[in-house]
Order: structure tokens, then sequence, then C-alpha cells
């Protein structure tokens, strides 16, 4: 634990502290920006104008607002009665995450039916997620069925629907009294959860067929169940799409209503039933003009009725007029060549890398193409048309077809090569724009990269090694390792090579070493100016750096999967499965950042040195939760102000020499001396070369306790788990479970400490200073049990009198 306890306080030191203990030179952290691939998808305008992915869910409330379920975009979007849009679940990256906050700030993982209750909340088939989750009114979001242990049938009947374990939920109804019913498409059964939150089934044995008509509902046969919906009279109507047909349920006996091709859809209104197939859109009894399909269907009280067909939200009104009313049928991901490279579009972008004039070369593999960004900003398309395939060779790059091309790299002659992963081989592209193949007979080769020689290495994935082919065209296996997913040739022969779980090095001498271990499937390599070998770590959503004297440290990326912290330090900002690097001659670092469908550099922001007779307002803070006030003996603080000399600057406590751990030119973090009073007052300095440039005062208090955070003193706690994990809303804590916590400002008197997590108290393990740090208090605390609920909940820290931060949570399950 001293280990991690240490690296977790220099991360949460602005980072800088950990280059200077690793003996690497202090240096400012990168900021990071989007520069290419735009996630703009008609948020706050016109829902015609907004991108769809893949439609799904379709629910209209009483005050005319449509609610539809984009699945492959993993959001719920809402259309106003007014015709705007806006996002209202989901961040557009696939996961769990988000229970107890607000359901726009949620991770939703391919969201399919939805419902709405007479209350106004809604209730979300999270598919990819097994469970249903409901956003309320106030636009929180928590999980109300699935997400247990206990599997389908069987045990789980008339138990707490939140310890059932579902398939694939993918569709969600309800009763005006509450009553949720949810079709698990996998398991092929349909439940229903009672107001208080039991789960029994209605309906399908949980084997796929069709059997049952005219008896019992739990005794017959369903096949991958999808539309559900009921009616005043207790009737329930499945869209049973495996055996093409629409069943209903009344008094628990099932029988079938309606034929059509794979339904998926199905919605009650004013005693009609709506039905949604992928050959039908309509009634009972007649279907609707002009609609040749559809996946969902919903109805409002004046019997318009509302449907999804891919990439656009309809409407039949009451008359028969027939109207889209969202979507664009715009292509969600592929878009702007010819125009600015910040609103083009990019699908799983998962190669970099840049010419001697400045260009910019990106394998846009989900779009099967390579594409060029200029020096001043343009984008465009080099080869591959958009379609998967193998053809071209010998002829125009742009009229070639790849198959999801993985990797770009490019001589010294500007000849580019491309790993074209999906077609087994290495491609070539001259400087005049044709293409041929350089190399064939690979198994899905995911890199390529090039030496200053000329000669061309392959991470010939699929067949577990490297391969080098010479200037001539001569291949040889350079190497055999497990899986490896990049190489990279630095300026003085050695290759480097990215392998499942370490990256390995081949001197220039051929002396196979291993460098850094372990790892999760790291990726792109990179080389700093001053030696640092960047790591694209794609497990972890991370962008390492690593030296033999300083061993591994985070550049860019929190380890949560997301995409936010644009214009901020790298180290807080969210990557998502980040996969190739490439630095620039002005030290840029450029980023694939692939699950996120852009490219994001990284760069350093240049300090702007104040002469010291220019200083002037200074304030001090808690290192942890960033708040002004009083200062106790041995706590870390943080000092901002401007103009601090990077060498020779000092912070004195009454004349007396605070413990440095970073110095900059605008901030300070030290140790405050453990020989404080409290009660007095201390008189604080900042000298530089001797020469005093700022002062403030404090009153010293018996403790002062701020408890780390992620970023910004609120928010998630800098928290670890039991299994040594991060604590993180996509990682929570289990109850009853062993958590730690990090903090200062605990003075000299421990004897007193508390921790409450949800207003609970928890059981203190351990509480005092954390080894190996000055000034770290570290907190090992059982989290409480019984009544807790799950979610994102608050930690409040309690020295005495004096407490912790507002804002600060940790996540718990």
């Amino acid at each position: 634990m001293v280990n991690r306890t240490r690296f977790l306080l220099l991360f949460w030191l602005m980072y800088m502290q950990a280059l200077a203990a690793a003996g690497q030179p202090v240096t400012t952290p990168y900021t990071i920006q989007s520069v290419a691939g735009s996630n703009s998808i008609g948020d706050g305008g016109p829902a015609l104008q907004a991108l769809f992915s893949q439609t799904e869910g379709i629910a209209v409330d009483g005050q005319g607002n449509i609610y539809v379920s984009d699945a492959d975009a993993n959001r719920i979007r809402k259309i106003a009665s007014n015709g705007t849009i806006s996002t209202v679940a989901g961040t557009g990256v696939a996961g769990f995450a988000g229970d107890g906050g607000p359901a726009n700030a949620a991770m939703l993982n391919q969201p399919y039916g939805l419902a709405l209750d007479g209350a106004g909340n809604l209730f979300i088939a999270d598919l990819g997620n097994a469970r249903i989750r409901e956003m309320t009114t106030n636009g929180s979001i928590q999980t109300v069925a699935g997400g247990g242990t206990v599997a389908q049938g069987g045990t789980a009947l008339g138990g707490p629907a939140l310890d059932a374990t579902f398939t694939a939920p993918r569709n969600v109804a309800l009763d005006p009294d509450g009553t949720l019913y949810i079709s698990d498409f996998g398991a092929n059964i349909v439940y229903r959860v009672s107001p208080a939150g039991n789960l029994t089934v209605l309906a399908g044995t949980g084997t796929a067929g069709y059997s049952g008509d005219a008896s019992s509902s739990i005794l017959a046969q369903l096949n991958s169940p999808a539309g559900i919906a009921s009616d005043s009279n207790g009737a329930v109507y499945i869209a049973d799409s495996g055996n093409n047909c629409i069943r209903k349920v009344f008094e628990n006996v099932i029988s079938t209503v309606f034929n059509a091709a794979g339904p998926t859809g199905v919605a009650i209104n004013g005693g009609s039933l709506y039905i949604a197939s992928s050959n039908y859109l309509g009634t009972l009894y007649m279907p609707f003009t002009g609609v040749a399909s559809a996946l969902d269907v919903a109805a409002d009280t004046a019997g318009n009725v509302f449907a999804t067909t891919g990439q656009f939200a309809i409407e039949v009104t009451n008359v028969g007029t027939l109207n889209t009313i969202a979507g664009s049928g715009l292509n969600v991901y592929f878009g702007g060549d010819g125009g600015p490279v910040l609103s083009a579009r990019l699908h799983n972008p998962s190669g970099i890398a840049l010419d001697s004039q400045g260009n910019k070369y990106i394998a846009d593999t989900a779009n099967h193409r390579i594409r060029r960004i200029t020096p001043g900003g343009m984008i465009s398309t080099i080869a591959g048309t958009g379609i998967a395939g193998a053809d071209g060779d010998k002829g125009p790059a742009t009229l070639a077809t790849l198959n999801f091309p993985e990797s770009v790299a490019i001589d010294s002659t500007n000849n580019l090569y491309i790993a074209d992963t999906g077609n087994n081989k290495i491609r070539k592209i001259t400087p005049n724009g044709n293409i041929s193949t350089a190399l064939d007979g690979l198994s899905n080769p995911e890199y390529v990269a090039v030496d200053k020689t000329g000669a061309i290495y392959i991470a010939d994935t699929g067949n577990d090694r490297v391969v080098k082919m010479t200037p001539t065209g001569t291949p040889s296996v350079l190497a055999q390792v497990l899986k490896p997913a990049a190489v990279m040739v630095d300026g003085l022969g050695n290759i480097w090579l990215s392998e499942l779980t370490r990256v390995s090095e081949i001197s220039a001498a051929g002396v196979f070493s291993i460098s850094v271990e372990p790892l999760q499937t790291p990726r792109g390599l990179a080389l700093t100016t001053n030696g640092q070998l960047l790591i694209a770590e794609t497990g972890t959503n991370l962008i390492r750096g690593w030296t033999s004297a300083g061993g591994l440290m985070t550049v860019a990326g929190t380890g949560v999967p997301g995409f936010a912290g644009d214009g901020g330090p790298a180290p807080a900002a969210e990557l998502n499965a980040a996969s190739d690097i490439a630095m620039d001659p002005s030290g840029v670092i450029w980023v694939a950042d692939t699950g996120n469908n852009c490219i994001r550099t990284l760069s350093f922001s240049t300090p702007i040195v104040i002469p010291p007779d220019q200083v002037n307002s200074v304030t001090m803070v808690n290192a942890a939760s960033l708040a002004p006030g009083g200062v106790a003996p041995g706590e870390i603080v943080t000092i901002f102000g401007s103009g601090f000399a990077l060498t020779g600057t000092q912070l004195l406590f009454d004349g007396k020499p605070a413990t440095p751990f970073y110095i900059g030119a605008a901030q300070i973090n030290a140790l405050a001396p453990i020989s404080l009073t409290p009660g007095a007052t201390t008189e604080i300095s900042i000298s530089v070369a001797g020469v005093v440039v700022g002062a403030l005062s404090a009153n010293v208090v018996s403790a002062m306790p701020g408890i780390f955070t992620v970023t910004g003193g609120i928010g998630q706690a800098a928290a670890i788990n039991q299994d040594g994990t991060v604590n993180s809303a996509s990682n929570p804590a289990a109850r009853e479970s062993v958590i730690v916590l990090y903090a200062t400002g605990q003075g000299q008197d421990l004897g007193a400490v508390n921790l409450t997590i949800g207003g609970y108290a928890a059981g203190l393990l351990y509480a005092g200073p954390a080894p190996g740090f000055p000034g770290l208090m570290q907190i090992n605390a059982q989290v409480p049990g019984g009544f807790l609920p799950p979610g994102i909940l608050p930690v409040v820290l309690s020295i005495g009198s004096a407490a912790s931060q507002a804002g600060v949570t940790i996540a718990v399950k």
C-alpha cells in the first residue's frame, strides 16, 4: 500500500512531484485538446438536423415530449414539443456508471426500450448493462432491476428485482399501478416487477420455441421477446420476434393475436394495438401508408403514432399524415472531407503518423479509409472508399478498398505504408497516390513502422511474431512474441514492441529484454526528446510515460473511459481506448483516442515568468480540498500566485522553511511545519533568491482535514477499493468492503477521527500517517452495510470538531 499511497498523492499534487521523485526533470503537465473529429450530434438545435446512429425505443409523455433511445450512441435523446433535441441520459460512451447522479452524466450500454410512468419518470432497458434504469423527473438515474447475482427464473422468483441477473433486457412497459414488465430478449422470458419491487415471470420458460397458446403463460415458449405493452384491462402484448407474431397474456393465459415478420415494437392507446416490425407499421387491422418497417412504436392520447426507423424518428398523425420529426440522415461516423478537421467525423481511428511536411495521416479504421490532415487543418481521404474490400492495387489509392486498416507509417521519401488488418497484408501508397500490396500472407497485422533506412516492421499479431522487411522487399521473422500490437524503432535502431501485457525492447545489437510490465493491452509507442517512452495503454484508457530510472507514470487519462477534460491538465482528462501516439517536431503528442472517434493532442503550456518585484497577491489552500482557511501543523498546503521562480524560491512559516514538494511559476506545494502552535497566527512568506516577493498570515488550527479527490477538491475521492483497484463510478466498492482514502490537515491529535459514508458511520480500521509521505493521512475504513444505498455517496472525515470539505464522493454498489 505504501507505493500506491505515494503514487496517488503525487498524482493529486498536480502530477509534478511524481516526475521529481522519479529523478526526472520537473516540468509542467500536458494540456489536452481535441483537434480532429467532431462529436456534435445536434443537441440544442432542431431535431430534424440531429444525427442518430441506431434509434430503437420511443416513448411520449403527456406534454408532447418524445424520448428516443439511440442504442449505438449509448444515449437517450429528448425531442421537446418545440422541436429541439437534447441528450437526457448517457454520455455517448458505452459503460455502466452514474447511478445516484445526473442521468446525462451517467453511462449506458446499448439502451433499447423506453417507458414512462404517470409521474413522468422514464424507464430504460439498458440492454448492454443487463439492467433496467429509471431516470426520475429531476434528472437523476438509478437501477431498479437487474445487476444482481441471482440467475433468471428459479430462485429469482418472488425476490427483489435488484437481486436478479438478466441476459438481454430489451424492452419495458408499465401499468398505471406501477407494475413494470421486462422482456429479456436473450433469456426468452417476460418478467413482471411488482410496485414493491419483487420479480416474477409473466411468460416464457427460458427455452426458445413456440408453444403454449391457450394455456398458462409461464409454461409457454417465447423466442426473443422484444416490444411489450399493457392495456387498461390488464392484458400484456408481447412482440415475439423470433416467432414472427404478437402474443397476448390475459389472466395468465397466452394466445397469438397477429402475425408479422420479426416484430420488435408494440403499443396500446385508446383500445388500439400498434405493431412495428421489419415489414409492417400499423394497427391490428391495417398498415400505415408510406412506412415499410419500424423498430418501435408509441402513441399519444390524441391518437398520433410515433416510431423509430434506424436513423429517424417519424410520426403518423391521427389523420394519417406521415412526418419525419427527428434525424438528418447524415452519417454519424464519416464526413467532413474537404473541410476543417474539427468538423470531420472519424470512426475508431486507430493509427496516426506524421510526415516531414507537417501532414498527419490517420488510419480511420471503421471507415475503411486513410485520412490526411494538412498543416492548415483541412482533412481529406487519400485511400479507401468507405467500403470494406481488397481491390484497387496498381491504381489510385482513393479508388481502392481497405478492410479495417489499423496503422500507418511513412518513410523518408513519403511512401505511406498501411497495416490493412482485415486483408492480412501491408499496402503501400507512393507519393503519386497509387496503391499496391507490399507484403501479403500475414495474419491480422495490427501495426506497421518504418526505420530511417526504409526497412518496414510489422506486428503480425495473429501469427504472434514481428516481421522485418528490408528496403529491397525481403521479409524475415524478427521475433516471436505473444500478440504484438505495435512496433516502434527509435533513432538509435532499438526496436520497441507492445505485447499483450508488456513492452519489450530489441536493442540495436539484437539483445531482447522486457522493459515495462505489467500493462493492460499496451499499443502505440513514442519517444520524447528527453528519452521518456510513451505508451498508449489501451486497456486502462491511459497514456503512460516510462524511463528506466523513474519507472512508470501516468501522462494522460484518469483510467475511467469517457470523453472529458479538453483544455485542462491531461492527467485529469478522460480517454476511451486510446490506441496510438506520435510526437511532432515541436514536442506535441498526437493521440488516436479510438473509442471517442477523435484525435487529441498533449502539449506543454509555456509558463510566463514574471520578475520577482512583480509578484503580488498569493493565496494558500489545503492541498486536498483546495479550500482556504486556517492551517494545521504538518498539513500539505498549496500556495497560488504568479511569477515564482523555478529555482531559488523558498517558503517560510514564521521564518522557518517549509518542506517543498513542488515549486512552479504559479504554484507551490509544501508541508507546513509540524511545530506550528494551534491558536496562534503564523506569518508566511515567499522569497526568491533571498528577496521576499509575497506574504500572508494564517490562523493555526488543531486540524484542517481535506480529502484528496480526482480533481478540483470535490467529486470522486482518490480512493482504493479492497481489491487494490481505483474506486470510480464504473468500479464501485461493495458494501462492507474496505476502502482506503487519503487526506491531509490531520494536525497532531488523531484521537477523535470519524468517517461517514452516505451519512452512515464507517468502521475505522486505521486512521493515521501514511507510510513514506510526510503530511499524508491514510484512512482504512469499512463501507457500511445495512441500509446504505448503492450509488455515488458523500464522504465526510471529521477530526475533533473540524470536518472535511463538502461534495467528496465514492461509488458504492
